[in-house]
């Protein structure tokens, strides 16, 4: 079990702030949150821990950053994103698998909040933990864009890649064959699949979304978006394939993978759907497209002690 922290104001439990991170949260974890109120300011932003479920090897964190006083740069002003730049350790481990989730931006204080959850190899010793961040996207905004689906092809190239990524309700073992991963080689532990070849990658803009190829064949439709260079910032798209009756869904399977040109990294994704879209001219799609523009890279940590 947790023990109150020494360093935490005894009232923070008590105050408005985080009565309104609580909101955002289930009550069952909102009752074993200890708050900690710790700041730590760079590049003109203030992170502050404010509040840490810790359980054995796991943690859930909830942390807030705001633009640091008397800065003029406006850096906080609504979604952003961690980047997967965070990290919890103690005097004997760092944590290994995490996942962030933004919360809300409360405008009356200038803060976004974030939940954060972290797992290390061992259970976390409470007697001095370090929080840490190392870069924030921020000007994170999305827009609704129609997919033309006029260009389908229902035969085209195909080539094989070395994917960076997977998934959907549609998993591996319920794909076609001819859709499953497949590696050269049985010690090969990587992934592979054959995806459509229809547009060169240099002809995608890296810093945009290009749509590079739609087609319908062995009764799966494929749609494939170049997320331009990912490098320093974070586009995704969720699309949205729409029958004649209205009646929407997402795909059954993504794949994703990079390509380089130069110093340039494009990142791509190829959407499969798999069940009833015989008639595919009665379908229509759109995407809300996800972009963040912003990468700031700082030092934010914060000690505290359990």
């Amino acid at each position: 079990m947790m023990a109150v922290p020494i360093c935490a104001p005894v009232c923070a439990a008590n105050s408005p702030a985080f009565h309104k991170i609580v909101e955002y949260l289930s009550p069952a974890l909102a009752d074993q949150l200890v708050p900690i109120e710790e700041s730590s300011t760079s590049q003109g932003i203030a992170m502050q821990v404010e509040a840490i479920h810790l359980e054995g090897n796991e943690a859930e964190i909830i942390v807030s950053f705001r633009d640091a006083e008397g800065s003029t740069q406006n850096l906080v002003h609504g979604e952003m994103d961690l980047f997967d730049s965070y990290g919890l350790s103690d005097l004997t481990n760092d944590s290994w698998l995490g996942g962030c989730s933004f919360l809300t931006y409360d405008a009356d204080e200038d803060k976004a909040y974030f939940e954060v959850a972290v797992q290390a190899d061992n259970a976390y010793q409470s007697n001095k933990l370090q929080f840490s961040v190392r870069s924030l996207l921020c000007d994170k905004y999305h827009d609704t864009r129609d997919v033309d689906l006029s260009g389908i092809v229902y035969s085209a190239e195909t080539k094989r890649v070395m994917l960076s990524g997977s998934g959907g309700p549609m998993t591996e073992d319920m794909l076609p064959d001819f859709l499953r991963d497949v590696s050269d080689t049985p010690e090969d532990p990587r992934s592979y699949a054959n995806v459509l070849d229809m547009m060169s990658i240099t002809e995608c803009a890296a810093d945009d979304f290009t749509l590079t190829g739609i087609a319908y064949m062995d009764g799966v439709l494929r749609v494939q978006v170049c997320m331009g260079n990912n490098r320093n910032t974070d586009r995704h798209v969720q699309l949205f394939l729409k029958d004649a009756e209205g009646n929407e869904r997402h795909e059954d399977h993504s794949v994703s993978w990079h390509e380089d040109v130069g110093d340039t990294s494009f990142q791509i994704y190829e959407f499969w759907y798999l069940e009833d879209t015989d008639s595919i001219a009665d379908y229509s799609m759109y995407g809300i497209f996800h972009s963040a523009g912003n990468l700031i890279e700082g030092d934010w940590n914060v000690t505290f002690r359990l």
